[in-house]
């Protein structure tokens, strides 16, 4: 069952722009997005606007992904730009003379259709966004780049949404649609970004401070949800102690969607409708909802600043998922879940697809090394654990964690974070382990 899981997750984690376009001379700070979902057509319609400011004189364009989008204009301020498409990326040509530091807006007006990253189900009317941000709104996919988001749809009267961050009041009648606002005042990557909707049902509990809320479709209901997500309370404890953060925002969101989902998005994740059913039929069937939990802290919180370092974000991931459940569980799941993955690693050791967990690139990854920063990445936290012994190890985790808190890194920051806690001099291991060089 987990080695099912982590597939669908290692799945969804392919369609990540390999192609991630970095900022050179500007800045943005906040997007800005409306969009209305057209179900019948299976497509959308979408206004953004982008805040930004100049940081080089010269800069003669701005750079975005689109992924696929139809653009059908570009303003700055009130003036009409001239724009290109290149391949998956929307190039604005930029007038001379601006001034640096000023605050900018750029609006964009645009239309897409469904695909990989905004999945229509037209029997239930849901709709949802999946990696990567680019397919439904033009963005930069650079996982170093964080900006604030505020979201807009207008959806379908009885439909209920989940987005980013805080809900904007309630819905609001807009002609024969409803407008559901977001706003995600954090600044995040925008492969974060994200919403669902559908005729969904709904539960609401309270733990300590935070609102958890509980989403799915029938025949769920608001009495079945809550056992579904019985353990959500105690991972979102347990990772708050072990990475020395309190969970960040007001509310944590659960969805379950009619098909295939297993994402991490800020504030909320995704899963799909068969965790749910897997969960009533054995409560300790909880994998997924941990992983996607873990990552509100190992992968939102602190990301890792460029894909080829993605088994920061996946690796210890899924070794925090495993200490859940040994938390949970006791000792032999967790002995379990390290024998999984150990054996799917020596595996592919075996057929000569080891790999320095340091890409030196994720244009094209393959499913080996989609599973190495996985399953490898968990292993080498875990013997890093075995190595450093338990209270150094926490300790080391912490100070990596609660250090880098809403910043982008690198395999050499954790490599820093754990020494500096725990004074112990780790390069043999990151050599043997994370970069696979010989002493």
């Amino acid at each position: 069952m987990t080695r099912w899981l982590m597939a669908v997750l290692v799945a969804w984690a392919v369609c990540i722009a390999p192609q991630a376009m970095a900022q050179s001379g500007w800045r943005v700070q906040h997007f800005a997005l409306q969009l209305e979902p057209h179900f019948e057509t299976r497509s959308f319609t979408g206004a953004l606007a982008m805040d930004f400011t100049v940081q080089d004189a010269t800069l003669q364009h701005l750079d975005l992904d689109a992924g696929d989008l139809q653009v059908a204009g570009v303003q700055l301020g009130t003036a009409a730009m001239v724009f290109e498409r290149h391949a998956r990326q929307l190039r604005v040509l930029l007038p001379k003379g601006l001034a640096t530091g000023n605050p900018l807006q750029l609006r964009i007006v645009y239309e897409g259709k469904a695909s990989s990253g905004l999945r229509f189900d037209a029997d239930t009317q849901q709709v949802a966004t999946a990696f990567s941000t680019s397919l439904w709104m033009p963005c930069l996919d650079d996982p170093a780049v964080r900006a604030s988001f505020a979201l807009t749809l207008n959806l379908p009267d009885g439909m209920l949404s989940v987005g980013n961050g805080e809900r904007v009041g309630e819905p609001t009648h807009m002609g024969v649609l409803m407008r559901h606002a977001w706003r995600l005042d954090t600044p995040m990557p925008s492969y974060l970004y994200g919403f669902a909707a559908g005729r969904f049902m709904r539960a609401r509990q309270m733990a300590g401070a935070t609102s958890l809320e509980f989403f799915g479709p029938a025949p769920f209901t608001p009495q079945s949800l809550p056992q579904i997500f019985a353990d959500t309370a105690d991972m979102l404890a347990f990772y708050a102690d072990k990475a020395g953060m309190a969970y960040p925002f007001p509310a944590y969101r659960q969805v379950l969607l009619t098909g295939p989902a297993a994402q991490e998005m800020a504030g909320f994740s995704v899963m799909g409708a068969r965790y749910g059913t897997r969960v009533l039929a054995n409560s300790q069937a909880i994998w997924l909802g941990a992983h996607e939990a873990a990552h509100q802290w190992w992968g939102n919180g602190v990301t890792n600043r460029s894909w080829r370092h993605f088994w920061l974000n996946e690796g210890i991931a899924t070794f925090m998922t495993a200490a859940y459940l040994e938390h949970r569980f006791g000792a032999e799941e967790y002995r379990d879940q390290i024998a999984a993955a150990r054996t799917k690693y020596t595996a592919l050791k075996e057929a000569g697809m080891d790999r320095s967990l340091a890409f030196p690139d994720w244009d094209a990854p393959t499913a080996a090394d989609r599973s190495l920063v996985y399953d490898k990445g968990a292993l080498v936290v875990h013997e890093l654990r075995t190595l450093m012994g338990e209270e150094l190890f926490w300790k080391g985790l912490r100070h990596y964690t609660r250090t880098h808190w809403g910043q982008s890194v690198e395999t050499a920051d954790f490599q820093r974070a754990m020494e500096s806690a725990s004074g112990l001099d780790l390069q043999a291991f990151f050599k043997r382990w994370v970069y696979l060089q010989s002493e």
